[in-house]
C-alpha cells in the first residue's frame, strides 16, 4: 500500500471506522439533518447524505471523511415500506 508524504494523518482516519473515501456500503436513514441532508451511522460513524430521507435504506459511495462523520452520496436508494396498515 503506497502512501503519499503528508497524507499518514488522513489515512490514519480513514482507517479508524473501516473507511475510507471512495468505499460503498448500504445505509439506513434514521433522521434529517438541519441542512436536509438524511442522517445515518455506519460502523458507529454519523453519515451525511444528500438526497435520502429517514425510511429509505440506500447504498452510499463515501466522497468526505472525517473523524466524527462523512459525507456520502446515493449510488442507489431501495424503497422501503412507510405505511402501516390500520384496521
Amino acid at each position: 500500500m503506497k502512501n503519499k508524504q503528508g497524507s499518514g494523518r488522513e489515512e490514519k482516519l480513514s482507517t479508524f471506522h473501516g473507511l475510507k473515501e471512495g468505499d460503498e456500503a448500504e445505509v439506513e436513514i434514521t433522521q434529517t439533518a438541519r441542512d436536509g441532508r438524511g442522517l445515518g451511522r455506519l460502523n458507529g460513524l454519523l453519515i451525511f447524505v444528500s438526497g435520502a430521507a429517514p425510511g429509505e435504506k440506500v447504498k452510499v459511495r463515501i466522497v468526505k471523511l472525517g473523524v466524527r462523520h462523512a459525507e456520502a452520496e446515493v449510488v442507489k436508494a431501495h424503497t422501503m415500506a412507510t405505511a402501516s396498515a390500520r384496521a
